[in-house]
């Protein structure tokens, strides 16, 4: 590529060619494979990869219709997040730093600072889209992060889709409870932040369906895909490490313990030892997955969505006995 000049016709006109020319086309054409909208956005790249990866075409809308039209009446809802590109900061002078910066460039410090926080955003500003929100048949969770954002000397991408019912308790009740409490407490109507790699995503029981690393020469090496047979139930990690997470209290840690073994001693423990406790269990019962997910989301969930049972649609406690 040559090195164009700020200011200069020749570049104005190049960089139409690039970065509206060549991937608006582009984007045209697969949009005329995927049936997902044409623009050409982040968010809705990863659409378009979900479609590929699935199978199932879009509805040929971004902000409205249905994202992934799975037959039966069935529906997807697609969420992307991007942590790719985020802008950093110097850790010596405070300055921006580009994500392709390696030092800064207002000091020359190499002591950068980067960011990752993006998230999952799932908007429910009313009634009506608060009584959708187990509607779709599936959710697909598309990440794209670097593979080690620190190492500067690896520039390799990470992208992932993961595949959630939303029926399951971790992520049924959830937003219930970020709806009926959260949100009503906030007194905002912010979308819902799901975080990848925390608890509360990993509640949900989520199904890894895909993982490439796209290498910093262009390569792609595809770890999993769907016609190799290889996903897999991206499982809670040891319950040790999530010993410092808010979204479960020692309370409900114990609550946890005492269904798992009704004659447990929980006094004078903290949270790390009673999560301790439960992980021995866990790995001596060979407890699934769905079911640690599910007692746990009870035992973080249940108390406060009982307290406004009232306030759930019966469409949505339909899914849940204990809601019924």
């Amino acid at each position: 590529m040559n090195n164009y000049t700020l200011g200069t016709l020749e570049a104005s006109e190049q960089l139409i060619r690039d970065l509206y020319i060549d991937l608006r086309n582009r984007v045209n054409n697969w949009s005329k494979i995927t049936f997902q909208t044409p623009q050409a956005r982040m968010g809705y790249i990863g659409q378009h990869l979900v479609s590929v990866v699935t199978g199932f075409p879009g509805g040929k809308s971004g902000a409205r219709g249905y994202d992934l039209v799975m037959g039966n009446g069935h529906y997807g809802e697609i969420k992307t997040c991007y942590r790719v590109d985020q802008l950093g900061s110097c850790g010596d002078c405070g300055a921006v730093v580009s994500s392709l910066e390696d030092r800064c460039s207002n000091c020359n410090s190499s002591n950068i600072l980067r960011k990752d926080d993006s998230k999952w955003l799932i908007g429910i500003q009313h009634e009506q889209e608060f009584c959708e929100i187990l509607d779709p048949y599936r959710y697909y969770f598309v990440l794209f992060e670097f593979e080690e954002i620190n190492n500067q000397q690896n520039h390799n991408i990470l992208a992932y889709i993961w595949e959630v019912d939303p029926t399951v308790k971790g992520f049924g009740y959830c937003l219930m409870d970020y709806y009926l409490n959260i949100r009503a407490r906030s007194k905002s109507k912010a979308p819902f932040n799901m975080w990848p790699h925390q608890l509360k995503f990993a509640l949900t029981n989520p199904n890894l369906i895909y993982k490439a690393i796209i290498k910093d020469d262009g390569n792609i090496e595809t770890k999993i895909f769907p016609t190799f047979n290889n996903s897999y139930i991206d499982k809670l990690k040891p319950l040790q490490e999530y010993s410092k997470a808010q979204t479960i209290t020692l309370d409900a840690a114990k609550n946890v313990l005492l269904y798992f073994n009704p004659g447990a001693n929980t006094s004078n423990k903290n949270k790390f030892q009673v999560l301790n406790d439960i992980e021995n269990i866990r790995v001596a019962k060979s407890i699934s997955n769905l079911e640690l997910c599910n007692a746990l989301a009870d035992a973080i969930y249940l108390p406060s969505l009982i307290n406004q049972k009232a306030q759930i649609p019966l469409k949505l406690a339909t899914h849940y006995k204990e809601l019924k």
